[in-house]
């Protein structure tokens, strides 16, 4: 047998060989001069045959090793370059994420600057509104000022406005007397109260323009010289001009004569 044929030999073959030189060992062979030669090369075939299966065990045990060796390395490639791809993508989220914070800062540090530059621009127009308003206050003040001057120029005017006309007499049983508008401003007569009695109001007033005269009858107060004396009886007429300020004049009646009347601001 030579090494080719040895090398195409299946396991179960050699292991057959194997056995059957072995077996013939335990054969005995009686007044066998070459008895000895003969188990030493069944020895040595078995031997040739068991050391191939072994070789052979250790290849396969070598092309086993090797290829977990390569399956390991290939394993070990894959863990270092999931981790180092781990390591990259971490890499790139912190550059990523510096690059969105330094964005993020410069957003904010603009808002900020945004902010105090809005903060400022209100102060100013607060400042600015306050100072408005002092004005408007001082220039109101002064309205006021002026105003009440005025309105005591016209109380001024007004005191003498309604003055007694004289007497209207006596006309389809009734006794008049006659009242005129001396002043300046048109007045608006609303009612009048004589002596104790309520007052009388009107439901739409009498427009009474500068100089314009008008009459109150004044029957129910005439007295006969033969049955009383004659008595002075308080007259009251309630009055307004056209912006609504009111006024009250006063005076005494005297038969028909009016004495001097007063015309103040008094609310009614």
């Amino acid at each position: 047998m030579n090494l080719e044929q040895l090398s195409t030999m299946t396991e179960a073959e050699l292991q057959a060989k194997a056995n059957e030189h072995l077996e013939r060992l335990d054969m005995p062979m009686v007044g066998s001069i070459g008895t000895d030669t003969h188990k030493q090369y069944h020895l040595l075939q078995s031997q040739i045959f068991l050391t191939e299966l072994d070789r052979r065990r250790q290849a396969n045990e070598r092309i086993e090793s090797e290829q977990i060796a390569a399956r390991d390395y290939k394993l070990e490639l894959w863990v270092i370059g999931l981790i180092g791809a781990e390591l990259l993508l971490a890499l790139v989220g912190i550059i990523v994420g510096w690059v969105e914070g330094s964005k993020q800062m410069e957003v904010l540090d603009k808002l900020n600057k945004s902010s105090a530059e809005t903060a400022a621009t209100l102060t100013m127009l607060r400042q600015a509104q306050e100072a408005a308003l002092d004005t408007q206050k001082h220039t109101l003040e002064n309205i006021v000022t002026m105003n009440d001057a005025l309105q005591d120029e016209m109380d001024l005017n007004m005191t003498e406005a309604i003055q007694w006309n004289g007497s209207g007499g006596a006309a389809n049983g009734h006794q008049v007397i006659d009242l005129v508008n001396s002043g300046r401003a048109v007045l608006l007569l609303w009612g009048s109260k004589f002596g104790n009695e309520p007052r009388t109001m009107r439901e739409q007033p009498t427009v009474l323009g500068p100089n314009s005269s008008f009459q109150l009858d004044i029957t129910r107060f005439m007295i006969r010289k033969e049955t009383a004396t004659e008595a002075s009886i308080p007259v009251e007429l309630y009055l307004t001009r056209q912006n609504g300020t009111k006024y009250v004049a006063k005076g005494i009646l005297h038969r028909t004569i009016v004495s001097r009347m007063t015309t103040t601001r008094i609310r009614w």
